[in-house]
């Protein structure tokens, strides 16, 4: 990190700390890193404790609330047990559920369980108490029923002895009877007896009753207090898993809860911190890269570029800096490569040109013949200028140079046409393209231009031809969609050359296929 001043205006200086975009970019997430390291470790260690309390309440609890829900089942089967015990008449199926119920208050039907060893030990206490209670009920049953059947007995026999009332066979009335006899004078013995057997099992069914009232009681008694016994049985069974797997639940119950409240937080603040992060990059980044992005367009586009206001980051500071040296190198270059472009171009066109005549050379008529359109017909005029040589040793080579200017300026000057084209094609020959040119057009051009030529009336002593400067021309034609190549259409012209040349000269001569080419007949 170092300290530096850039120059933002010309009347501020603004002095910045700047790093380089490594540690800017660090520094920038290092929050975001920091948090989300300490939202994973506040998670797993919530997630840690909620797999700890599954697997607790899994292989702990569950098993123990298995093993207590079979222990319930027992004290429940030994409730139906009891109250067979309690509520059963016949002593044979009491006997049957007293034995059932004594095997499931011991120890070994509760699996040992410490917690169940008293409350069994007291429910086969009050097992067996309510069994002799049981007994004695139906003892005293016993004996109030014998009791019943010999009052019974009694009171229909003194109620035929006795007849001196409508209702001589109810108890009290006969019972007031024997009492009557009793205190009476010359009473019979044989009711005297009666009247006893009658007042004693009248005192024994009483007796039996309450003997009878009292058991029930003591009965009920148990049954309540068993039913209690039952009940704290069923609570301890229950309640201590139950408990502790409501406690694991609960715990992970908080720590999901604490999990998904740090989950969503930690996203908030996360959104948060990307935000700051976005202004921070825009304001230290992105805005001196559009900066320098515009400063670029505007080089490119030729334009200025002012000095760059400073900016935190270091590279970028540098990159800025740069931006209007490479203006002014850019504008340097700029004019240097138009001064090239315009000599690449000089050049260029002094290639195509022949520097004699100032028509196309040789290579231009090849690049034009090339890519000529080859849609439109095309007409092709080779033209040799006659017994040149001859020309040359009777004049010499300026008077030869001087008539191959005029021969080119004949020939520009009659096909002024912009489509057509004049080309020097080697020596004192010449050639023409003229394209969309039928072959009566381009015959009466390339007539036109030999006339116009020997209108010239360079002198030419040593032809044999005539004593002026003439010339000869071949005509070729390329139909429209011909598949004849250039070279072809070239080789067709120079044939046709070659038969005005052999044919006398000074005249025009058409390529026509297979057959020799065609003289036109030359005027004068």
């Amino acid at each position: 990190m170092d300290i530096s001043t850039t120059t933002a205006s010309p009347d501020r200086t603004r002095t910045f700390r700047r790093m380089s975009i490594y540690r800017f970019i660090a520094l920038a997430l290092l929050p975001t890193v920091l948090l989300l390291a300490l939202v994973y470790w506040y998670i797993d260690s919530n997630l840690q404790e909620i797999k700890t309390a599954a697997e607790s309440t899994n292989e702990v609890h569950l098993p123990g609330i298995l093993k207590n829900q079979r222990t319930l089942i027992n004290i429940e089967s030994l409730r139906r047990y009891v109250e067979t015990v309690y509520n059963a008449s016949d002593i044979g199926v009491r006997r049957d559920a007293l034995i059932n119920a004594l095997a499931l208050a011991t120890e070994s039907v509760f699996e040992a369980n410490s917690r169940f060893v008293e409350h069994a030990a007291s429910a086969r206490s009050l097992l067996h108490s309510l069994d002799a209670i049981k007994n004695r009920s139906d003892q005293a049953r016993k004996d109030l029923a014998r009791a019943t059947d010999i009052f019974t007995r009694a009171t229909a026999r003194l109620g035929g002895v006795y007849a001196g009332e409508d209702d001589a066979r109810k108890p009290e009335t006969l019972l007031g009877y024997c009492a009557k006899v009793r205190s009476a004078r010359g009473a019979v013995p044989r009711i005297l007896a009666q009247c006893a057997t009658l007042t004693e099992s009248r005192e024994s069914m009483e007796a039996a009753r309450q003997r009878y009232e009292q058991a029930d009681m003591e009965a009920r008694e148990l049954w309540k207090r068993f039913d209690d016994l039952l009940r704290q049985l069923s609570d301890l069974a229950s309640s201590k898993e139950a408990e502790m797997t409501y406690e694991a639940m609960e715990h992970i119950s908080l720590a999901a809860g604490r999990a998904h409240f740090v989950f969503y937080l930690s996203g908030a603040l996360v959104l948060l911190i990307l935000c700051v992060f976005i202004l921070v990059l825009h304001r230290h980044v992105l805005f001196p890269l559009t900066l320098a992005s515009r400063s670029l367009r505007r080089i490119r586009d030729g334009g200025s570029v002012e000095a760059p206001p400073p900016v935190r980051v270091r590279e970028l500071q540098d990159m800025l800096n740069i931006l209007p040296v490479l203006s002014k190198h850019v504008t340097d270059l700029s004019a240097r490569s138009g001064l090239l472009e315009r000599e690449k171009d000089r050049f260029r066109s002094l290639s195509l040109v022949d520097g004699l005549t100032g028509v196309g050379n040789r290579r231009h008529f090849d690049a034009c013949l090339a890519r000529s359109d080859r849609s439109r017909p095309l007409a092709l005029l080779m033209l040799d200028v006659d017994m040149f040589k001859l020309y040359n040793d009777t004049y010499g080579h300026l008077a030869g140079d001087n008539a191959l200017i005029a021969v080119a300026r004949s020939m520009l000057a009659e096909l002024h046409d912009s489509v057509d084209q004049v080309f020097r094609y080697g020596g004192e020959e010449f050639c023409a393209l003229l394209p969309g040119a039928s072959a009566a057009t381009a015959t009466a051009v390339a007539e036109r231009l030999r006339k116009r030529i020997r209108g010239l009336r360079l002198r030419h002593e040593s032809s044999s031809v005539a004593p002026f400067l003439t010339v000869s021309i071949g005509v070729a034609l390329r139909g429209a969609d011909d598949p004849t190549s250039a070279a072809e259409l070239v080789e067709q012209a120079d044939k046709a050359l070659y038969q005005a040349k052999t044919s006398g000269r000074d005249r025009v001569c058409l390529y026509n296929g297979a057959e020799p080419p065609s003289s036109v007949p030359s005027a004068s």
